[in-house]
């Protein structure tokens, strides 16, 4: 059992009310740390600890490189600490030891070393001007920035709000989701040991109090979201009131194209992977399989037997697949709607077998015969349930694969490569895969598209998204200005 308490001014402390909440390890239903519960009180405190850092510490004035150099050593002791980090995440959140081992965290490390080489070198412009003018536009940190985080990937999406914003000089609050605290409160140590500046990155933890708290505080200047498509609507609101800078990742209905020239082999691969990786709760998630008719019957077969083979248990394990979903509130919602599926009509396909008599698990299922306008080919489940949706051509795909709100992914089956460039383009997405899935890049921007969000994270987009364009310029002749009646 352990006891952790928010990270604010470079220490670790209880709320001010004392007050805690228990995290549970969702493979057992067991409690595994008490947590410092908290409210609006303790974000005052973090957002006061990040201004006082921000407009009187060191960090914005370091030399970039530093900051760069400093981030490059939270690389380093993620890599040192991978191990742990694993460990933490899978049994908080329930996601497989060996997907945080040998993918998320690989990816954090790359993370903080991509954007540990970035704040050195893009200073600014110098544009074209006239004789005796000199213009030039630099880029300015926008102060304080919270950082609000989802349960599903509770390292890495803290890293992915992270690393920019520092490099960019601001300082942050960050905020995870009740349900995963563990590993988002030993990122917030892992800097104070790399040697950035106390305050600089504050961690508070807590429910819907505290972020609402952060999301509405007046001395927030930036806002960085990633959640629900509705929760992220309210964020905007809440903004909207100050004018305030907002970056939104939210939710989607990922389309996994495939077509009848694809290699089947490769294809039921990747599309398993999409549709159950992490139990299907990733934002990107390939929940809507659209198959050309005239293999549909088949790929559905394939598919089914790959799913039968897929290991379902404890996260722990090195062998396990598919841990459990992160409490017993989603596996409710996940269970309502399977049965939704079915009472609108959709036919089981396959539905696998829990052996588990606790923790929070659900069998992946496979629904055919679904129509486009069925909820569960419309709606975000974030579990592990596939709806396929036959199509006719290029065309009727097309038309399939964007008849959603959500525009956050999608992957493309075919062997025709312009085939794979045409639906490309014409896919309402931030990102398309073409014969692979779920493949990001640090240096390559990746964001939504529709209800799926606004702005991007990862690549130089991300950086720019965490400062603001401030525009000088100067006038170096001896002339003196004039102006009036007879100048």
């Amino acid at each position: 059992m352990q006891k952790r308490g928010h990270i604010i001014g470079g220490k670790e402390a209880p709320s001010v009310s004392g007050k805690t909440f228990a995290t549970t390890n969702p493979a057992t239903e067991e409690v595994i740390a008490e947590i410092a519960d908290g409210a609006a009180q303790d974000v005052d405190l973090a957002v006061a600890s990040a201004r006082k850092a921000y407009t009187e510490g060191p960090w914005r004035s370091l030399p970039p490189w530093e900051r760069g150099r400093l981030l490059a050593k939270v690389a380093e002791i993620i890599r040192r600490k991978s191990d742990e980090l694993a460990l933490l995440d899978a049994i908080d959140c329930g996601k497989p030891l060996k997907d945080n081992k040998y993918g998320d965290l690989p990816l954090c490390v790359r993370i903080f070393e991509y954007y540990g080489g970035v704040p050195d070198k893009y200073p600014g412009k110098v544009h074209p001007s006239e004789r005796g003018m000199f213009n030039l536009s630099i880029r300015e940190p926008y102060g304080v920035v919270a950082g609000i985080v989802p349960w599903n990937y509770p390292f890495l999406n803290s890293c992915i709000k992270l690393a920019p914003a520092l490099a960019a000089g601001n300082t942050v609050v960050l905020k995870m989701a009740e349900q995963t605290p563990l590993s988002t409160i030993e990122l917030g140590a892992i800097c104070l040991e790399a040697g950035i500046p106390p305050g600089v990155v504050n961690v508070v933890n807590g429910g819907r109090e505290a972020g609402a708290a952060l999301a509405q505080h007046p001395q927030i200047d930036k806002i960085s979201f990633t959640g629900s498509t509705a929760t992220g609507k309210a964020i905007l609101r809440a903004a909207a009131e100050r004018i305030l800078p907002v970056t939104l990742e939210l939710g989607g209905k990922s389309p996994s194209v495939v077509f009848a020239d694809a290699d089947l082999e490769q294809t039921v691969a990747g599309v398993l992977f999409s549709a159950f990786f992490n139990a299907g709760q990733i934002c990107t998630t390939g929940s809507r399989l659209l198959v050309e008719e005239s293999i549909a019957a088949e790929f559905t077969e394939r598919l089914a037997a790959a799913a039968a083979r897929l290991r379902i248990g404890d996260p722990v394990l090195e062998t396990t697949d598919l841990g459990p979903l992160v409490d017993k509130t989603q596996l409710a919602r996940v269970r309502q709607y399977v049965e939704l599926g079915k009472a609108e009509g959709a036919q089981v396909a396959y539905e696998g077998r829990i052996s588990a008599t606790r923790g929070y698990f659900v069998a992946p299922l496979i629904f055919s015969a679904v129509t486009p306008s069925m909820r569960i080919a419309q709606e975000e489940i974030f579990g592990p349930v596939l709806s396929v949706i036959p199509f006719q051509d290029e065309a009727d795909a097309v038309k399939k694969a964007n008849d959603v709100a959500y525009g956050l992914a999608a992957s493309v089956w075919t062997s025709n490569f312009g085939r794979a460039l045409r639906m490309a383009q014409a896919i309402e997405a931030g990102s398309v895969w073409m014969n692979t899935v779920e493949y990001w890049e640090p240096s390559v921007p990746y964001g939504g598209q529709k209800q799926s969000g606004l702005g991007e994270d990862f690549g130089l987009e991300a950086y720019h998204t965490y400062t603001k364009a401030k525009s000088i310029f100067m006038n170096y002749t001896s002339s003196k200005l004039t102006w009036g009646a007879g100048t």
